[in-house]
């Protein structure tokens, strides 16, 4: 059980640090950061192929420069997630491959431990596939934008006619920061069930029951069956946080008669404990509790994307006392969704362009420039409202209309 429980901490970790960038390099190097200390790797190189000259070229690197004498180029007859042994050093070497790239770590370790962390990496090697095809997706649209303007034009307008494959390309680009949630989600149920498991080891081991006197044995009973209650109950509290990631990534084109307040629930148990941890206080006040006839799935998402901005802008500025105003109001035939921050605002420079396809004050980090863009589309063309930006007193002020009815 607690094998099981560090391999789930582990998997959690290394995931959480995948899609942290749409920068190759930068996310490349953070995740190979992340899963050496996680696993115990001495060194990670990573192996980035170039179409046009057919041949591999080293991308990042982590760990001491000793061990880069290890690292050779790919070639054709290396096989997916091997294992092999440089009888020199008397390391370990396994090499990992994504699309038509290589990952190759370095380790101190027994045949046992590779295969666990062989397994490890192959659990979520479709999703480290996915992050490094979005980064260099991302960098063909930044080399089309830089070189053929008209082309750009033309993309953007044939994506505009595409816009439900964009809003599924902006959900995947999230699952990195989804899988960080539910890391925050799961981290204190797994903790509690790691403790129960310890506890009912701790009195068997110490023989802490007498089973030999009926009174022993109805204690023994009755802690058992305790203990497991707990256990359940923890277990069914991650299956709901599951079903509550799986409800927002599953595309859902029927509409749902639902109130502002449900779906602003919604989102809060999905972002809150991530919001919670950054010490960001919500508060959320009701005016309106009318149902509206719309797309659930979509309008959440839609405010999600704006409740992680805030929090990325509050955690980029450092706000001390951060916190997000949630207000749910009625205006003439619309219910209304604002959301206001504390981190100061956007500049008046910024504010006209926010909503425009790839623009982002984020593209040196983690910035696609397709979530508000995405946002505008599902509120005016898929739901038939409104969302505006503006500047409040102490910082930004989204607001989402629908339509009642």
């Amino acid at each position: 059980m607690q094998q099981l429980n560090e391999q789930l901490l582990i998997t959690f970790e290394c995931v959480s640090a995948i899609g942290t960038s749409l920068q190759l390099e930068e996310m490349m190097a953070h995740f190979l950061k992340v899963f050496s200390r996680k696993t115990g790797a001495l060194a990670s190189i990573y192996w980035d192929y170039d179409k046009y000259s057919k041949s591999h070229k080293q991308l990042c690197f982590q760990g001491k420069k000793a061990y880069k004498e290890l690292f050779l180029p790919p070639h054709a007859l290396m096989k997916n997630e091997s294992i092999s042994y440089d009888d020199n050093s008397g390391k370990s070497l396994l090499h990992v491959k994504i699309g038509e790239d290589w990952i190759v770590f370095v380790f101190q370790a027994s045949t046992g431990e590779l295969e666990l962390i062989k397994a490890i990496i192959v659990s979520f090697q479709s999703k480290l596939e996915n992050a490094v095809r979005a980064c260099k997706n991302h960098l063909e649209l930044l080399e089309i934008n830089q070189t053929l303007e008209r082309r750009i034009e033309e993309e953007v307008h044939k994506n505009r006619e595409k816009d439900q494959h964009i809003l599924q390309q902006s959900r995947l680009a999230q699952m990195g920061e989804m899988i960080s949630m539910i890391a925050h989600q799961w981290r204190q149920p797994l903790g509690s069930i790691s403790a129960v498991s310890a506890s009912i080891k701790l009195k068997i081991t110490l023989n802490r029951f007498d089973y030999t006197t009926q009174k022993g044995r109805e204690e023994s009973q009755q802690f058992i069956s305790e203990a497991m209650s707990k256990i359940e109950s923890y277990v069914q509290f991650l299956t709901h946080t599951i079903d509550d990631f799986r409800n927002f990534f599953k595309p859902n084109k029927q509409k749902e008669s639902i109130t502002l307040s449900q779906l602003v629930n919604r989102t809060l148990e999905i972002i809150g404990k991530a919001l919670e941890i950054n010490g960001i206080t919500i508060k959320v006040e009701t005016h309106a509790t009318y149902e509206i006839f719309t797309y659930a799935n979509e309008v959440t998402q839609v405010i999600l994307n704006i409740l992680k901005n805030a929090e990325d802008v509050i955690k980029e500025r450092k706000i001390h006392d951060a916190h997000i105003l949630i207000t749910i109001d009625k205006e003439d035939t619309w219910q209304t969704i604002s959301i206001e921050d504390n981190a100061g605002g956007i500049s008046k420079d910024v504010l006209p362009h926010i909503f425009e396809p790839y623009f982002s004050t984020k593209s040196e980090k983690n910035g696609s420039g397709l979530g508000l863009y995405m946002s505008k589309t599902i509120i005016e063309e898929h739901c038939g409202g409104e969302i505006l930006a503006t500047n409040a007193e102490n910082g930004a002020k989204f607001t989402i209309k629908l339509k009642e009815g």
